[in-house]
C-alpha cells in the first residue's frame, strides 16, 4: 500500500497526499510532526504523557486476539457438524463446527458474545468471560419432536434437510423408553416398517433369533440351501459402526452404548450398499469418544419374567378321562374270541384312572418346567480426553434367566475406542470383544408337558420319580391283554438327568479409520475392519433317557459337538468433496472402493453308545452315530465394490441425489460376477420457498421421491461349481462319487426395482407432525431353489423364476397437546400405521409339480401368479352336518360335497394384516415421566393349529395326550348338535386342512408401560457420592394381550410377561 501511496502522492503537498487514506476508509490527524491514522468514524486521541501513550492510540484495541474453542452438541451430547458460531456484534466474524462438532474462532474482545445456532434448534447466546477460552455448548431442539438433522448411513452422513431417501432415526434414549431387554424390542415399537414376526413355537426363548422384515416380504423362501452362516432372505442388513453384523450381535448389543439407530428403507438410501441393500439397512452407531473431563457411567437393569400360560386351554383330569370315554377309548369295537378279555382290561384301566382322580390326582404339568426368571445386567463406561486425544471404554455383563428351568443366556463384553484429532488428521480405532453362553432347558420342549395327561402322578407314593408314568405291564392283571400299546415316559425323569445343550461364542471386532482433510472441501479416508468369531455347540442325551428304553446299549446316549469359525475383513478407501457455490448451490460428492472376504468353516461329530452314569465324555462313546460321519464345511465369499454418490441442492429447496455402485461377488453364478446398482432421488422443501415466508405455522413441508435398483445376497448358498461327495462304502470297482449339489454358473443376481415417495410435515414449532411413505418394490430376477425329483440326485436347484412384488404405505402421526418446555410439562401422543402386501408373478407353470406335492401333503402354501406368499390355502368348509357329525366341503364351482378333494384348494385367508402399528403416549411432569405403547393388528388371518391338532384330528394313539377343552365341549356328539367340529368319536381319520380352522387374528397388545424419575442437579448426591446424574425407570412389558383368536403361543418355549427396573448413573 505504501508503494501505491507514493506513486499517487508524488510531488503533492502533505495534506493533499494524506487524502489518499480517505479512499482506504482511514482518517488522519496532524499533531506536531506526527501523522495519526485511525478508522473512519473513530477519533484519534491526544497523546497522554502521563501514561506514556504518546500516540494517543487506544491500548485496549491493541490486545492480542483471544482463541476460543469448544464443541457444539445436542442435549444428548451428540456432536452437531455444521453448526454456526457467529460474533453477535459483527456477523462477518463467524465459523462452523467440523464433523466432530468442534469449532475454533478468534476474537479481539474477550467479553464479546457468541451466537450458536443449528437448523431445527433454538439458537443460544454465550457471553465470553475473561480468562476462559473453552466453551462447550448444548443446543435444544426447536420443538418437542425429534428432528433428524443428520442421516447416518453407516458410510457417510447426509444433511436431513437435503436428503431425498426414506429414513427414520432414533436415539438410544428412545429405545430405552420402550424397554431394557434388547434393541429389537424398541425398534418394533418405534417404527412401523420394522416388523417382527411372532414365533409361535419358540416364544420368549432367550437363545432364539427374531424373524424380522422391513417393509414386508421381498424374497421367496422355498427350500433355499441354508447353513449356520446364512441369513433369512427377508432380513434387513445390520451395520454397527460401519461394520456388517449378524442379528445375534444386534440382539446381544448393550443398549446403553447406542447413540443412534437409523433405518434406511428405500433404494434412495440403500443403493450405497449395492447388492446387499434390497431388504433395507439398519445402521447402529455406538457412543464415540468425546473430548471433555473424564466421566464414568454405570447402568444396571433388573428384569423379572413370568411365563404366560393363559393361552393353554387344557383339560383337567376329570375332563380328560370323560373325553377319552366319549371318544370310545375304553370300548372294544372288534368282537372275537378275546373280546371279553380286552374289554375287561379296558374297564380295569378306566376304573384305575378314575380311582386316582377320585383320590385327588389332577396334575398340572405345565407348572413343572417353568419358573420366574430373574435377569440382571450391568455396564460401565468411561469417557473423556482433550481436544487431540479422547477415549471411550466400557464393559458389560448380563445374565438372562429364561422362564423354563435351566435355560438362559450369559453375555459379556468389553470395548475401547480411541480418537486422535489434529488440524487435518483424524485417526480412530474401535475394538470390541464380546461373548455369550446360551443354555437350553433340560426339560425339553414345553409341548411335552402340555401334552401329558393330568391323571398321571409326577412322583410315586414314595416321593421318587418313576421312569415311566405307566407301563404296558404296570397294571398286573391286565397281562398280555393290556390296552397300553407302549410305555408312557415321565418327562420329569428325563428332565432330572445329566443332559446338556449349550452353545458359546467369542466375537472380536476391530475397526481402524484414518481421515485426512487437506482442505475444508476435501476429505480422504481409509479403513480396515477385521472380525473373528468362534462358536461351539455341545449337546448330550444320556443313555438313561426314556427314548432309549428299547434300544441296544450300543446305541444308547448321543453326543453332538460342532465347532465353527468365521473370519471377515474389509478394506476401503474413499474421498468426499463438499462445496457451496454463491451461497445457493450445494454440491457433495462421495466415492468409495472396497473389498471384502469372509471365510467360514466348521467341523461336527455325532457319537453314540455311552455307558450309564457317563457325563458325555466323547472317548466313552461306542462309535460314530450309525450311518453318519464327521461333518465339515468350508466356504470363502469374496466381494469388491466401487460406489459413488452425488447430492445437490439449490438453496436447500430443490434436492437431487444420485448413487451408482458396481459390485462383484462370488455369491452368484461364475458367469455373472459383476452387477451395477443405482438410485435417483428428487426432493422439494416447500417450506423454504419465498411464498412460504409469511406462513409461520408450517415448520417443514417436504416432498421426496426416489427410484433405483438394489440387490440381495441372502437367498442361500448357490454353488458356482457342482459339488460331489464320496460314497461312504466302497465296492469291487473302488470308491465312488455322487452329485450332491448341481451348479448354475449362469445364475443372475437377485435384484429389486424400487419406487418410493414421501411427505414430511411439521407444524407449529413441532407440536404436530406427519410422515407419510408409499412404496413399491419388485424382486426380479427372483431366485428360487426348486425341488428336484429323486432321480436327479440333488434336492434342489437354484433358478431365476418370475418375480415377487410388494407394495405398501406407512404413516406416522405425532401431536403434543401440552408442551411447556420452561416448566417441563409435556404430553405427547403418537400413532403409527402400516400396510403392505406381496404378490408372485411370472412363475407360470414352473412350480406346478411342487404345488401339487404341497396339496397332497396337506400343507397350506402355494406358489401361484397373482397370489401372496402369506396366503392361506385350504378347501372351503360349509360346516359340520348336524345329522352325521361329518364335514361338508365346498368345491371350486360352489357345489357342496361330503368328499374331500385336494383340487378344490383355494385361498381362504392371509396371514398379513390389513393395517398394523403402535399407539403410544408420553407425559412428562418436571422430573417424572410416564409412557405407554400399545401395538395393534387388524385384518390378518391365522390357521389355528390348536384347533386342528388338539380339538380335532386326534387319532387313537393321540388320545393318551392331553387335549384342548374344546375337544370335549365343542365337538359333535349326537344327531342334532350344531357344532363347529366333527364327531367326538372320530379317532382314526386325519382331518384335512379346511377353512374351519382359519380365524381372524386381530389383537391389541401392551408392548410397554413405563415410569421414570431423573435427578441431575442434586448437590447432596454430588457431594456425598459424586453422582452428577441419576435416572430410575420401571417397565411393564407384554403385560396383556387382547385377541380375537384363541390359539396356543409358545408351544416349544412359553412367552413371558416382564417387570423390570433400570438405573442410570453418571459420575
Amino acid at each position: 500500500m505504501l508503494r501505491r501511496m507514493l506513486k499517487k502522492t508524488y510531488n503533492k503537498c502533505l495534506k493533499e497526499g494524506l487524502n489518499f487514506f480517505a479512499e482506504k476508509k482511514l482518517a488522519f490527524r496532524l499533531l506536531f510532526l506526527l501523522v495519526l491514522l485511525c478508522n473512519t468514524g473513530a477519533e484519534a486521541k491526544t497523546p497522554d504523557f502521563n501514561t506514556g501513550n504518546l500516540l494517543g492510540i487506544d491500548i485496549q484495541q491493541q490486545k492480542q486476539p483471544v482463541r476460543i474453542t469448544g464443541t457444539v452438541t445436542d442435549e444428548e451430547g451428540i456432536p452437531l457438524p455444521g453448526a454456526a458460531v457467529v460474533l453477535k456484534s459483527n456477523k462477518n466474524i463467524a465459523t462452523t463446527t467440523d464433523v466432530s462438532g468442534k469449532y475454533v474462532i478468534s476474537l479481539s474482545d474477550a467479553g464479546a458474545t457468541l451466537v450458536f445456532s443449528f437448523v431445527g434448534m433454538d439458537p443460544q447466546e454465550v457471553k465470553m468471560k475473561p480468562g476462559m477460552s473453552v466453551y462447550h455448548v448444548k443446543l435444544l431442539y426447536a420443538s418437542n419432536v425429534l428432528e433428524e438433522i443428520v442421516v447416518e448411513t453407516g458410510i457417510f452422513q447426509r444433511n436431513k434437510v437435503s436428503f431425498t431417501g426414506a429414513t427414520s432415526s432414533y436415539k438410544g434414549s428412545e429405545l430405552k423408553n420402550v424397554g431394557n431387554s434388547n434393541v429389537i424390542q424398541g425398534l418394533k415399537v418405534l417404527d412401523p416398517s420394522f416388523l417382527v414376526i411372532d414365533n409361535l413355537d419358540l416364544g420368549s426363548n432367550p437363545n432364539a433369533l427374531a424373524t424380522i422384515e422391513l417393509r414386508g416380504q421381498g424374497s421367496a423362501t422355498l427350500n433355499a440351501i441354508k447353513d449356520e452362516f446364512s441369513a433369512d432372505p427377508n432380513q434387513p442388513l445390520f451395520v454397527i459402526n460401519g461394520v456388517e453384523s449378524s442379528l445375534t450381535r444386534v440382539q446381544d448389543l448393550d443398549m446403553n452404548r447406542i447413540e443412534s439407530i437409523t433405518i434406511l428403507k428405500d433404494a434412495g438410501s440403500t443403493a450405497i450398499y449395492g447388492s446387499k441393500g434390497a431388504n433395507g439397512v439398519v445402521v447402529i452407531e455406538t457412543i464415540k469418544p468425546k473430548p471433555g473431563e473424564l466421566k464414568v457411567y454405570y447402568n444396571a437393569d433388573f428384569i423379572l419374567s413370568a411365563p404366560d400360560l393363559s393361552v393353554f386351554n387344557m383339560m383337567n383330569a376329570t375332563e380328560k378321562l370323560e373325553f377319552e370315554r366319549l371318544s370310545g377309548k375304553y370300548f372294544e369295537l372288534q368282537e372275537g374270541d378275546y373280546y371279553a378279555y380286552y374289554q375287561k382290561a379296558l374297564d380295569e384301566l378306566y376304573n384305575y384312572r378314575l380311582a386316582d382322580i377320585q383320590r385327588g390326582v389332577d396334575t398340572y404339568w405345565l407348572s413343572e418346567p417353568v419358573q420366574t426368571g430373574f435377569t440382571h445386567g450391568h455396564s460401565v463406561r468411561v469417557s473423556g480426553g482433550n481436544e487431540e486425544l479422547s477415549i471411550d471404554a466400557g464393559a458389560k455383563y448380563k445374565n438372562t434367566v429364561g422362564v423354563m428351568k435351566g435355560s438362559g443366556r450369559e453375555t459379556w463384553g468389553g470395548n475401547i475406542g480411541l480418537s486422535y484429532l489434529s488440524k487435518k488428521l483424524k485417526i480412530s480405532d474401535y475394538l470390541d470383544v464380546n461373548g455369550y453362553t446360551g443354555t437350553e432347558s433340560p426339560y425339553g420342549s414345553f409341548s411335552t408337558w402340555v401334552n401329558t395327561s393330568p391323571y398321571f402322578r409326577k412322583r410315586n407314593v414314595g416321593g421318587g420319580v418313576d421312569k415311566f408314568l405307566q407301563s404296558r405291564w404296570g397294571l398286573g392283571s391286565l397281562g398280555s391283554f393290556s390296552p397300553i400299546t407302549g410305555d408312557i415316559p415321565n418327562p420329569l425323569y428325563n428332565a432330572l438327568l445329566d443332559s446338556k445343550n449349550e452353545s458359546n461364542e467369542i466375537y472380536v471386532s476391530n475397526s481402524l479409520s484414518v481421515q485426512y482433510t487437506p482442505t475444508k472441501d476435501i476429505r480422504l479416508r481409509g479403513g480396515l475392519d477385521l472380525t473373528n468369531a468362534r462358536n461351539k455347540t455341545v449337546q448330550f442325551t444320556p443313555p438313561e433317557h426314556t427314548q432309549y428304553a428299547n434300544v441296544s446299549s450300543y446305541y444308547q446316549g448321543e453326543y453332538y459337538n460342532k465347532d465353527s469359525k468365521s473370519l471377515t475383513y474389509k478394506g476401503y478407501v474413499d474421498i468426499s468433496y463438499a462445496t457451496l457455490i454463491k451461497n445457493i448451490h450445494s454440491i457433495t460428492l462421495f466415492a468409495r472402493s472396497q473389498l471384502n472376504q469372509t471365510q467360514n468353516d466348521y467341523i461336527s461329530v455325532i457319537a453314540e453308545g455311552f455307558p450309564y452314569g457317563s457325563k458325555g465324555t466323547p472317548n466313552l462313546a461306542h462309535s460314530y452315530k450309525e450311518e453318519s460321519k464327521p461333518g465339515y464345511y468350508l466356504s470363502d465369499r469374496r466381494s469388491v465394490g466401487l460406489m459413488s454418490a452425488l447430492n445437490y441442492n439449490y438453496g436447500e429447496r430443490y434436492l437431487f441425489d444420485f448413487t451408482y455402485s458396481l459390485d462383484g461377488a462370488t455369491t452368484f453364478g461364475s458367469n455373472k460376477l459383476y452387477k451395477a446398482f443405482w438410485s435417483v432421488g428428487l426432493g422439494w422443501n416447500i417450506d423454504r420457498e419465498a411464498f412460504m415466508k409469511d406462513v409461520k405455522w408450517i415448520d417443514i413441508l417436504k416432498l421426496r421421491a426416489s427410484t433405483g435398483v438394489t440387490g440381495n445376497q441372502n437367498q442361500g448358498r448357490a454353488p458356482s461349481k457342482s459339488i460331489y461327495q464320496y460314497f461312504l462304502n466302497s465296492n469291487y470297482f473302488g470308491q465312488g462319487f455322487y452329485l450332491s449339489e448341481l451348479a448354475n454358473p449362469n445364475l443372475p443376481w437377485q435384484t429389486a426395482e424400487d419406487y418410493s415417495a414421501g411427505l414430511d410435515v411439521r407444524l407449529l414449532r413441532g407440536k404436530y407432525s406427519m410422515t407419510f411413505n408409499i412404496y413399491q418394490s419388485k424382486t426380479n430376477p427372483n431366485i428360487i431353489f426348486v425341488p428336484q425329483v429323486p432321480s436327479t440326485g440333488v434336492g434342489s436347484y437354484p433358478m431365476d423364476l418370475g418375480y415377487l412384488q410388494k407394495k405398501g404405505v406407512e404413516l406416522v402421526l405425532a401431536a403434543s397437546p401440552i408442551y411447556n418446555l420452561k416448566e417441563r410439562i409435556i404430553w405427547q401422543v403418537r400413532l403409527t400405521a402400516a400396510h403392505n402386501k406381496s404378490e408372485y408373478g411370472g412363475l407360470g407353470k414352473s412350480l406346478d409339480a411342487f404345488n401339487e406335492t404341497q396339496r397332497k401333503s396337506n400343507t397350506m402354501q402355494q406358489y401361484v401368479d397373482g397370489y401372496s406368499p402369506t396366503n392361506i390355502w385350504a378347501v372351503r368348509s360349509y360346516g359340520i352336518d348336524p345329522a352325521t357329525g361329518e364335514e361338508v366341503y365346498v368345491k371350486k364351482n360352489g357345489e357342496l360335497t361330503m368328499e374331500y378333494d385336494a383340487d378344490d384348494i383355494v385361498v381362504v385367508g392371509n396371514g398379513r394384516p390389513d393395517v398394523f402399528g403402535v399407539i403410544s403416549t408420553n407425559f412428562q411432569y418436571k422430573r417424572f415421566n410416564v409412557g405407554m405403547a400399545f401395538s395393534y393388528s387388524m385384518g390378518s388371518d391365522i390357521y389355528n393349529t390348536a384347533l386342528y391338532n388338539k380339538v380335532e384330528n386326534i387319532t387313537k394313539s393321540a388320545l393318551e395326550k392331553n387335549q384342548d377343552k374344546r375337544a370335549l365341549y365343542d365337538r359333535w356328539q349326537k344327531p342334532g348338535d350344531i357344532t363347529a367340529f366333527k364327531s367326538i368319536k372320530i379317532v382314526e381319520a386325519v382331518s384335512p386342512r379346511t377353512s374351519r380352522f382359519v380365524q381372524k387374528n386381530n389383537y391389541l397388545r401392551a408392548e410397554s408401560i413405563n415410569c421414570s424419575y431423573e435427578l441431575n442437579d442434586s448437590k447432596e448426591l454430588k457431594r456425598l457420592f459424586g453422582i452428577q446424574y441419576l435416572k430410575i425407570t420401571g417397565y411393564l412389558n407384554d403385560i396383556f394381550r387382547l385377541e380375537t383368536s384363541k390359539t396356543e403361543r409358545g408351544t416349544d418355549y412359553p412367552f413371558a410377561r416382564s417387570v423390570s427396573v433400570g438405573v442410570n448413573l453418571s459420575f
